[in-house]
């Protein structure tokens, strides 16, 4: 119910963006950016159960705060930004029971995917956020800094200590040192 009451919501806003003549077509900018931004949601949140909410609660916010006709880049970046926020507010809350297979991933090897869930588990929201932006999304510490409200060299320091801290959790649970490095 939630799901379509969202879905009313954000057709409402978009018909005001399109009647404010917005340069790029919200269904456009939305198809360019949902793919990527929903893998990033259900890897940093952990929970593959509601990083549907979570997408469509930061598309909702997006469209309310008129940032349609800026750059590409900006527009990405909010959402980005606004993403981590909602979920660093759920992970705030008492956390549920996070699903290993699906908070998995979608390409190679399923064991290694359960494997590297597990592992992404011990990270706190912002070093997953962090290590998805460099190694999954390849954005640069600037993109990175602008998405989730850091200065660049504070990114570089902890994309840094995120990159330690799991690869000892890795080698924790068994796998080689050079798997992250």
């Amino acid at each position: 119910m939630k799901t379509v009451v969202a879905e009313e919501t954000i057709a409402r806003e978009t018909a005001v963006v399109a009647a404010m003549g917005g340069e790029m077509p919200f269904e456009a900018f939305y198809a360019s950016t949902a793919p990527a931004l929903a893998a990033f949601i259900r890897r940093v949140s952990g929970d593959a159960s509601t990083a549907e909410d979570v997408l469509q609660e930061t598309y909702l916010r997006f469209l309310r705060a008129h940032h349609t006709g800026r750059a590409h880049g900006e527009m990405r970046s909010y959402l980005y930004r606004t993403a981590t926020t909602i979920i660093y507010d759920q992970w705030r809350r008492p956390r549920r029971e996070a699903g290993d297979a699906e908070a998995a991933g979608q390409a190679g090897d399923p064991a290694l995917r359960i494997d590297m869930a597990r592992a992404f588990s011990h990270l706190a929201p912002r070093e997953r956020a962090l290590l998805w932006l460099a190694f999954v999304e390849g954005s640069d510490h600037a993109e990175i800094a602008a998405s989730l409200g850091l200065s660049r060299i504070s990114v570089r320091v902890l994309l840094f200590r995120a990159r330690k801290r799991l690869a000892r959790i890795l080698r924790a649970g068994g796998f080689e040192r050079g798997v992250i490095s």
